[in-house]
């Protein structure tokens, strides 16, 4: 029996009793019980939501028994009465659990902090996306959840969700369905101080297991949301053929390729697929280093067989990262100690088909030109609108980033001062350590257009940031992309080429987030914007009009990182390049021609200014929009009426 219970407002128990489809047949009609599944055990869920938290319990019992003796599954969270009013509650959001359909038991959990507006639903999209036909997902909203749902609401709908596009801020709400399958329970109340709970007898499913003594099966039994990995029908292949090799295979041969990785191994999954499918990729190079060794993480590189180590570290957050990536870069120099260069990407990265292309066509930079100490796959300044052309390469005063080549002498002399801990008053990021103690003025190459993405969500993903930098970062979706002027990347034919760019570029003037600030263009032409950047106090430039010039281009503004000795290059088209200098503290100020002022923001009228504040709004807040705030239970109920459901 299929049973669609909808309570719209108070405290409320809802029994729905329903048979879990077979996971080899996710049928169309109504879900039934057949006479075969009779005598099956059955799973007896209940699952809570309210302004206090969350719970979800299930047992195994024979239908003829009450209650279950055999208690599988016990989650929730249940705030103490005076946090429960508090608007960031800790523990709250949108809870995704997994449960086996052959045995109930718990296979994944996850809560979702959907209290925030920001980037978490783009993580529960991408989990959803990983469960597998046929496992039985439970969600519900812990104290507040609704309002970031965002477009990850749209994917609930299209898996069938009754609520998901109607939920205002404030409701609580459960939903207990099959992927692939049927809606078995889903709940609902608009606000209200109450909770309400949703009871289910579920039949488990009698479709025969793969084989117990397959380790892929084995270890699906016990995880959830792997995707591919886990798919009966369709599973990937656990050692797929090795990929085709690039046009300069040679370079990458002596090569370590490290990923960095712990407890997360949904992402890390993800991320060795795209990496050993690339083009270029030698699976016996890779190496994966375990900060945390827990089990399921190891089990899943027992079971792809790739080579893998674990180091012991200490601390929380990044107080524990800074001691981690010290230890791998002394692994790194144990290990490796003769080759030429190592790759190191985190578990959170997936990397572009042309990952092992770009770098075997650059890596021999970092050994012909002392002014460089790393070459990143991802682009420092590639954000959406000014990243145009797979070709080209860029060069900056950047840190290390998500999918990073250095060489094994650079790791040895960072090794040498590298210290156990972070010094009072010191930075603590390992990347931001490494730039500022260990670049000592050299700079990165790295491309216009991303060849990898930062996809995770961690210690260090800020919400807005990662949802409107990192995941919106454009990516080479093919491989073999023969990169232009490699060789002119090193230092003096570099600096020529680029004060000469700079020198025949043409002055732009006024306000940069006018709406005819860059003119169009049919053919190659560089344009330069100067702007004042003076010096502050302790000596270092002061970014206030920068700040404003670059977000005006939708460009990084709040650091100096992707800045070529104080100039950032912009691709505002494939045709145009524009390039904004800082004077008189950047040594191209020089070239300003005696009658361009540098642009000063304090100069703007109130109606430019206007213009600026809008346009920085539209670049970094994208179409902040709270849906559902005037839904009622009277609205909901005419609606769902209207439609036919």
């Amino acid at each position: 029996m299929k049973s669609v219970s909808a309570p719209l407002c108070g405290v409320l128990t809802v029994l729905v009793t329903a048979v879990l489809p077979s996971a080899g047949h996710l049928p169309d009609a109504p879900l039934t019980a057949s006479p075969q599944q009779t005598t099956a055990s059955y799973v007896r869920v209940e699952v809570w939501s309210g302004r206090s938290g969350w719970g979800l319990v299930a047992g195994v019992c024979d239908r003829h028994v009450t209650p279950c003796p055999d208690t599988l599954v016990d989650e929730g969270h249940t705030l103490p009465p005076q946090e429960a009013a508090q608007p960031a509650a800790p523990g709250q959001g949108v809870t995704l659990s997994v449960l086996d359909p052959r045995q109930g038991t718990l296979v994944f959990h996850k809560v979702f902090p959907l209290g925030q507006y920001w980037v978490h639903w783009a993580d529960l999209e991408w989990h959803l996306q990983r469960v597998v036909p046929g496992r039985v997902v439970v969600m519900a909203v812990a104290v507040s959840g609704a309002v970031g749902l965002r477009h990850a609401a749209t994917r609930l709908a299209a898996l069938g969700s009754l609520f998901a596009l109607h939920l205002p801020p404030a409701a609580h709400w459960t939903w207990v369905f099959v992927r692939g399958g049927r809606t078995l329970s889903e709940t609902v109340t608009l606000p209200a101080s109450g909770a309400h709970h949703a009871h289910l007898l579920l039949p488990l499913s009698t479709l025969p297991r793969p084989p117990a003594s397959d380790p892929r099966w084995s270890y699906c039994a016990a995880h959830g949301a792997m995707g591919g990995l886990c798919d009966e029908h369709s599973p990937d292949p656990l050692l797929p053929p090795p990929p085709a090799p690039v046009a300069h295979q040679a370079a990458l041969a002596n090569v370590p390729v490290v990923v960095t990785a712990g407890a997360r191994h949904q992402y890390l999954y993800h991320t060795l697929t795209a990496l050993l499918a690339a083009p270029g990729a030698l699976r016996h190079n890779v190496l994966v280093v375990l900060g945390d060794a827990p089990l399921p993480t190891v089990s899943l590189l027992r079971l792809l067989g790739l080579n893998f180590t674990s180091i012991a570290v200490s601390g929380q957050d990044n107080d524990k990262l800074f001691r981690y990536y010290r230890a791998v870069f002394r692994l790194l120099e144990r290990s490796f100690p003769d080759a030429p260069a190592a790759i190191l990407l985190d578990e959170d990265v997936e990397v572009s088909p042309d990952f092992f292309s770009f770098f075997s066509q650059t890596l021999w930079l970092l050994h012909a030109d002392p002014s460089l100490y790393c070459i990143n796959a991802y682009s420092a300044t590639g954000f959406r609108g000014i990243a145009h052309d797979p070709h080209t390469l860029q060069r900056a005063s950047v840190q290390v980033e998500w999918g990073f080549a250095v060489t094994l002498d650079f790791i040895r002399e960072v090794n040498a001062k590298w210290p156990s801990e972070p010094r009072e008053n010191d930075v603590i990021l390992y990347d931001a350590w490494l730039f500022q103690h260990g670049a000592r003025g050299r700079e990165c190459i790295f491309p216009e257009v991303s060849r990898s993405k930062h996809f995770g969500v961690g210690v260090n993903s800020e919400a807005w940031s990662t949802e409107m930098y990192f995941l919106s970062k454009p990516l080479v979706g093919r491989a073999h992309v023969p990169l232009l002027e490699v060789a002119d990347m090193v230092w003096e034919p570099w600096q020529r080429r680029f004060t000469d760019s700079l020198r025949r570029a043409t002055p732009l003037t006024g306000n940069p987030c006018g709406e005819d600030f860059v003119p169009r263009v049919n053919t190659p032409t560089t344009f330069v914007f100067f702007y004042k950047l003076s010096r502050k106090r302790d000596g270092q430039p002061d970014y206030h009009n920068f700040y404003f010039a670059a977000k005006c281009l939708n460009a990084w503004g709040v650091s100096d990182q992707g800045l070529h000795q104080q100039v950032l290059t912009v691709r505002i088209s494939l045709l145009a390049t524009l390039y904004l200098v800082g004077t008189p503290f950047s040594p191209y100020g020089h070239l300003r021609p005696p009658h361009v002022r540098p642009w000063r923001s304090e100069t703007l009228t109130a109606q430019e200014e206007e213009v600026v504040m809008n346009r920085i709004k539209q670049f970094e807040m994208g179409e902040y929009r709270v849906t559902n705030l005037n839904v009622t239970a009277d609205s909901l109920l005419d609606l769902l009426a209207g439609s036919g459901t």
